[in-house]
């Protein structure tokens, strides 16, 4: 009952919580973008077919999906992600609305000079990223794996990011998840009691840098493959 308590009724244990789901999130991103970038591969990278009859970038990205699809362990990671996902976005809400109303109007009338724009608005940015991944999901994802409408992946994502009103979606959402990554991970070290002046100095430089790669590498995909 007690870790229960401080897990999810006190504002630290909902700060953890937040850093602890965030932190897992941003370890699916990275492999995410990896995978991503397959899209990408010169065809002249295939000399031969050098891998379980793959020849080119539309065979390598269609064995990695199939991979992912019926690989169990990776089935068990997907369902922990998605409940991390969910954990995310309440608890977000939860915070927020806990520190509005024990702020009340002190929340308002604050002075925000000191604080980033970024920090101000991550649940608009988070508003953004959760429609982003709505529509990420349903195209991709419910097609693909659920309503198996579409066997052929690295097709559906070819003609996918040949619409560009699909485009447009997909790089703002990457802008409002660049700018939340910086926040977010930022805020998760402090929640895990980094606090520490130059330890923070080195995170948020860090942060910065990693957000700043992140959300190019994941843009310039539907770019490249929009003017292929």
């Amino acid at each position: 009952m007690a870790f229960k308590k401080g897990l999810f009724k006190t504002s630290i244990g909902r700060k953890n919580l937040m850093a602890f789901t965030g932190l897992f999130i941003i370890f699916f991103l990275i492999i995410h973008l990896i995978g991503n970038l397959i899209l990408i591969i010169p065809n002249s990278f295939f000399p031969i077919e050098f891998w379980n009859n793959v020849a080119n970038v539309h065979d390598m990205y269609n064995a990695y999906s199939h991979f992912l699809v019926h690989f169990w362990p990776v089935t068990i990671v997907a369902y922990i992600l998605y409940a991390a996902i969910i954990i995310h976005v309440i608890d977000a809400l939860l915070i927020t609305l806990k520190n509005k109303k024990t702020q009340g109007e002190k929340y308002i009338i604050a002075d925000n000079s000191t604080s980033s724009w970024y920090s101000r608005n991550m649940g608009v940015l988070g508003v953004f990223i959760g429609v982003f991944i709505v529509l990420h999901m349903a195209q991709f994802w419910l097609q693909y794996k659920i309503l198996k409408i579409e066997h052929d992946l690295y097709h559906l994502v070819i003609a996918t990011f040949k619409i560009w009103w699909y485009v447009l979606i997909y790089e703002i959402g990457i802008i409002a998840l660049g700018f939340h990554l910086v926040h977010g991970i930022e805020s998760a070290h402090r929640s895990l009691g980094v606090y520490h002046q130059k330890m923070m100095q080195i995170v948020q430089l860090i942060a910065l840098y990693f957000s700043l790669v992140m959300a190019i590498l994941f843009a310039i995909i539907p770019i490249i493959l929009y003017f292929k």
